[in-house]
């Protein structure tokens, strides 16, 4: 059965199956990766620090590739200290449109009393 839609199929985000809980840890963890052999959108992501207390660290990186089978260069490093302030513990990571690939990753880079577990949503429009 065909679906008519009135949003252009650019704009039909979808929410990524990669999204969930992340247990921080020491070592880089991939927490949404996509490659395609095309270019495509990627609409955004939300990654939740409320968890986070005075003594904690994370790193958020976010790479891109710019061509097809091309190797990922970092864009973005993010660096999060101590406990978020109210209103601003939620992360947005904006969209990246025309890439052939994007990976996110996360660490934990010191430990005040235990380790951290970052709820994350990610939104992708691929053809």
């Amino acid at each position: 059965m065909a679906q008519a839609y009135t949003v252009p199929p650019i704009l039909r985000l979808k929410r990524s199956t990669q999204s969930g809980n992340f247990v921080m840890t020491a070592a880089w963890q991939t927490v949404y990766a996509n490659d395609q052999l095309y270019a495509w959108m990627f609409g955004s992501g939300r990654i939740d620090l409320t968890n986070m207390v005075a003594g904690d660290a994370i790193e958020i990186r976010v790479s891109t590739r710019n061509e097809s089978l091309g190797a990922y260069i970092v864009e973005d490093l993010f660096d999060y200290l101590d406990a978020q302030p109210t209103g601003k513990q939620k992360i947005v990571i904006g969209p990246i449109v025309d890439t052939f690939g994007v990976l996110i990753e996360m660490r934990q880079t010191a430990v005040a009393v235990d380790l951290i577990t970052c709820y994350s949503q990610f939104f992708d429009a691929i053809r």
